[in-house]
């Protein structure tokens, strides 16, 4: 709760994580496999491949979600506006 954090790759891998009234700081490719409950007080720069849950964020500027990867549909981002979405990262484009 209330916590602060800054990363590459960050919150990834991990089940039933839960972030409440946090702040991301120039976090990128955030909650890769992750079963996910997230309220974010900011923006998050990206969101790879989420595994399930729900992500609640200001904003995201981009969400990336491989369908071959993992099931779109188990995941639900809520937020104001996300910038740019897509089914596979840049460098694989």
């Amino acid at each position: 709760m209330n916590c602060t954090v800054e990363s590459l790759q960050g919150m990834c891998y991990v089940e039933n994580l839960v972030m409440k009234d946090c702040t991301l700081i120039d976090t990128t490719l955030a909650f890769e496999y992750s079963s996910v409950d997230a309220s974010i007080d900011s923006r998050v720069e990206s969101i790879l491949n989420p595994a399930s849950g729900v992500i609640r964020a200001e904003s995201v500027g981009e969400l990336i979600r491989e369908p071959d990867r993992i099931d779109p549909a188990k995941t639900q981002v809520i937020c104001g506006r996300i910038e740019q979405e897509s089914d596979r990262p840049a460098w694989l484009r």
